[in-house]
């Protein structure tokens, strides 16, 4: 206990300088930066400003789609002198591209647009907040009161949505509400809290950066560590006094709260939410303190950590009815929504303990980082020569080699992969799971943005009123489903999706045969023999296959043929679907059967390679529609053929010619379903007979679903085993 007095003593009385000094180029530059800072902030006040210094203020051009008749009338009715209306009819409701334009050509910055629901939404650029006070002061002025206009004509109240906004609304107050009482509400979210928050970071930086890495820098800590001290203690006294000197100004802050009666109920419970708070900031700070070599290192650090505590406290300042909740129960979201409650309505003290246990256990986990941590200190007070040194390090990495020469030994290899990489086997699994999910996601999610906004507004608004219904996860897997319905029929999204695929070839091409210094034949199974044979037997069995199922279908009457042709204005479509499918196949080969599999099979055997790589395809495709059991099995089956085929073939080429004919066939050859998405333009107009069952079609999933590809999936399987048995064998030799 002396020990611990004696280090909390310490670092509560420290000066926060630890000693450490900078250099005079450092300290101009930190002058200099500041200097700008300032002017930057005085600048941006005087510019907020400036229609103090301007003329009489002309009237705002308001921009208004397809605008009501009875809008019209109200607007001349009113002969607003603040805004001038312009009247322009568009067919697309969510054509944000045209609305910019004709913002720019006219200088508005709000767009009002009536849609064929009687709704009434808003356009308006969000890079000033200057442009949202004006659509709030448009709804205010104008919205508002041209409803009680069609109330007072209809009895029918207008509805307005803001698809484009910051923040619609401050802090509501209850109804009976004082001006004063909704001021000190709105005070109490949006300014005390920050202000306990910064308080407290600001006192444990400037002392807590510097209790350990100070004396670090001061060649002190040596002594202390060379002391019978536990470690443990070393860590608790420094924050504890941390935590004293960050308590002080919490206090300070809580004393005029007094004063008002509003506040007095809850200044005690949010004292004790901040010591909880206080405590976990004062670990954090340590903790980085102990891994930090001096002060200067120690702040820089911290600098994130203080950017990230405030960042949430704006976000909760933003708009805190949507924070209250469950997120007064989490650890800083729970400090600073329970402050904001218990000053204005009353302390919720079950949130208040739950959030302070929970942040009583970060802090718990930092003071057992830290304790370990400082185990590395040793070497400021070993005895060992620096012979003896270089002997244990040469030891360790000897043993570290010799780990990873066990740990990397090939167990089976596919297309001649021989194992590489250090990664442990959990990193190693995540990385093989989580990399196809976020190439996938990231492309995909960029080659919806072209057709959205190179068009005239069309997709977008189709889009839009799909996602308007959505409140179920059905909900949004129906509007999902819809959403790529409508883009599959754009031919500029099927060439940024083909684009997209093309990427993430050459990515993994480019980690192969440069991050990994391995060739594409071995890392990816991209053999230069046989090319353009192997891609024509793969293409002859991707299409028969498919085709096979199709003739199923249609002898046992699931299906029948309704028209057969191309139109001639669907040619670019079917072109783009010909140069996406090329590649979309291509990419899930060399996810899944050409980068995955190998590495698996090199670390756990072929088996557990060929399973994890076809369960992982077939869960990508688990989001679509129709998606079933069935569904799951075929998938799981194809995924084994490919995988066959590959492994005994020793390339990729002819599964990616069979990826990309199967799925060309089925929807622009055949006109069936491709995993639950429907191809807009095919050589065969086809649909389902009355009496179909969907046990055998697969039903909105696409035969993949059904029966029938599950009988020639199985008999496919069996043909490769016996064709290959012979090379199987040899292999197992």
């Amino acid at each position: 206990m002396r020990a611990f007095r004696a280090i909390s003593r310490n670092a509560f009385k420290n000066s926060g300088t630890g000693g450490a000094t900078a250099s005079l180029p450092a300290g101009f530059a930190l002058a200099l930066t500041g200097a700008v800072v300032f002017a930057i902030i005085a600048g941006a006040w005087i510019y907020s400003l400036r229609w103090w210094f301007m003329g009489p203020k002309k009237a705002d051009n308001i921009i208004v789609i397809n605008a009501a008749d009875t809008f019209v009338d109200y607007a001349a009715s009113k002969d607003f002198t603040d805004y001038h209306f312009i009247y322009i009819d568009h067919p697309y409701v969510f054509d944000v591209a045209t609305f910019n334009t004709l913002m720019d050509v006219y200088d508005s910055h709000l767009t009002v647009v009536f849609d064929e629901y009687g709704d009434i939404l808003t356009f308006y650029p969000t890079d000033d907040l200057e442009y949202t006070d004006a659509k709030n002061n448009f709804k205010d002025n104008v919205l508002d009161d041209y409803s009680l206009y069609l109330t007072s004509l209809t009895g029918a109240p207008v509805s307005y949505n803001n698809p484009v906004n910051l923040m619609e609304d401050g802090i509501s107050s209850p109804e009976g509400d004082s001006e004063v009482s909704a001021f000190l509400k709105t005070l109490a979210f949006m300014l005390i809290p920050l202000l306990y928050f910064i308080a407290a970071l600001y006192s444990s930086m400037t002392k807590g950066t510097n209790v350990i890495a100070g004396a670090k820098e001061q060649n002190s800590f040596a002594a202390i560590l060379m002391t019978p001290t536990p470690r443990s203690i070393i860590v608790l006294g420094n924050i504890f006094g941390v935590w004293l000197s960050s308590m002080i100004p919490a206090i300070v802050i809580s004393v005029p709260l007094i004063f008002i009666k509003m506040y007095r109920p809850g200044i005690l419970p949010s004292l004790i939410m901040m010591a909880f708070l206080s405590f976990f900031i004062a670990s954090l700070v340590v903790l980085i303190s102990v891994m930090s070599s001096n002060v200067i290192t120690a702040q820089t650090a911290f600098l994130p950590v203080f950017f990230i505590f405030v960042t949430l406290c704006i976000t909760c300042m933003q708009n805190p009815d949507e924070y209250l909740g469950i997120y007064e129960y989490l650890p800083l979201y729970g400090q600073y929504l329970g402050i904001a409650v218990a000053l204005t309505s009353g302390t919720n003290y079950i949130a208040l303990i739950v959030s302070s246990l929970v942040t009583l256990l970060l802090s718990g986990i930092c003071v057992f980082v830290s304790v370990k941590l400082l185990g590395s200190e040793r070497f400021t007070v070993s005895v060992m020569s620096a012979s003896d040194k270089e002997i244990i390090k040469a030891q360790k990495e000897v043993a570290r080699k010799a780990r990873k020469v066990s740990r990397l030994t090939t167990k089976t290899s596919v297309y001649g992969y021989q194992a590489t990489g250090t990664l442990n086997d959990v990193s190693f699994s995540i990385s093989q799971i989580f990399r196809p999910l976020a190439l996938l996601s990231l492309f995909q999610l960029i080659a919806m943005v072209p057709p959205l906004l190179l068009t005239d507004g069309e997709y977008l608004t189709s889009v839009m009123y799909s996602l308007k219904e959505v409140n179920t996860v059905s909900d949004v897997l129906a509007s999902g489903a819809n959403i790529i319905g409508v883009l599959m029929s754009t031919p500029a999204f099927l060439l940024s999706m083909g684009f997209g695929y093309i990427l993430i070839n050459a990515y993994y091409c480019f980690r192969v045969k440069v991050i990994e210094r391995t060739p594409l034949s071995s890392g990816l199974g991209l053999t230069l023999q046989k090319v353009l044979p192997r891609y024509l037997k793969g293409a002859l069995t991707g299409f028969g296959m498919i085709f096979t199922v199709f003739g199923i279908l249609a002898v046992t009457g699931q299906l029948k043929i309704t028209g057969f042709g191309f139109a001639v204005s669907s040619l670019p479509l079917l072109f783009s679907y010909i140069f996406m499918w090329i590649f979309q196949g291509a990419c899930e080969e060399i996810m899944f059967r050409g980068y995955m599999m190998p590495r698996i099979a090199a670390r756990y055997g072929l088996i557990p390679a060929i399973a994890v790589s076809s369960l992982l395809f077939c869960l990508f495709h688990g989001i679509n529609p129709g998606f079933s059991v069935l569904a799951f099995i075929n998938l799981i089956l194809i995924s084994i053929l490919y995988a066959l085929i590959a492994y005994y073939t020793e390339s990729i080429w002819i599964v990616c010619a069979a990826h990309t004919l199967w799925n060309f066939t089925q929807g622009n050859i055949c006109g069936l379903e491709v995993s639950g998405n429907t191809g807009n333009v095919s050589l065969f107009h086809t649909e389902y007979a009355a009496n179909a069952n969907p046990l055998i079609t697969g039903g909105t999933f696409g035969p993949e679903g059904g029966l029938a590809v599950t009988a020639v999936t199985v008999i496919a399987i069996v043909a490769v085993l016996v064709i290959f048995r012979g090379k199987n064998a040899k292999k197992k030799g």
